[in-house]
């Protein structure tokens, strides 16, 4: 499980232990939120191993701010760059593997292959205000759980 906070945040993911590309590999997560189906999708900074071995997880440098753009959604290149409005609530988190000629793509069709599959948490601090959704038939609220 992956668990992101309100702000800036270090995700780790078991990705390149299960990837089989050689070479460059860049990860493009997709986070499907449970209740409302919206879908974001995103290449974020991998954080460089500190290790001389093969990690038992990767690092990824993710940061959660409504009140700012959404930023490097095809790629970022240092930390901090990755913005995404994911809202809070539960999600289901699928990583595919490509190689880094493709760093910009966010459509899974087009990648090479899921290394990871989990559920996700995204946590806000203290709003208690819903994010409302309109469907073409409905209206969605979803509040701090």
């Amino acid at each position: 499980m992956i668990i992101l906070n309100e702000g800036y945040n270090n995700m780790n993911a078991t990705c390149s232990r299960n990837k089989s590309l050689t070479g460059s590999v860049c990860y493009l997560f997709s986070w499907k939120h449970k209740l409302s189906q919206e879908v974001w999708r995103f290449v974020p900074y991998q954080i460089p191993s500190s290790v001389n071995y093969a990690p038992g997880y990767d690092l990824f440098s993710i940061n959660i701010n409504p009140n700012s753009a959404e930023t490097g959604l095809t790629g970022a290149t240092t930390t901090g760059q990755t913005n995404v409005h994911l809202i809070e609530g539960e999600y289901y988190v699928k990583v595919w593997e490509q190689s880094t000629a493709l760093s910009g793509n966010t459509n899974p069709s087009l990648a090479y292959d899921v290394v990871y599959e989990t559920i996700g948490r995204v946590n806000y601090s203290a709003s208690t205000s819903p994010t409302t959704y309109s469907g073409t038939t409905d209206i969605y609220k979803i509040y701090e759980g």
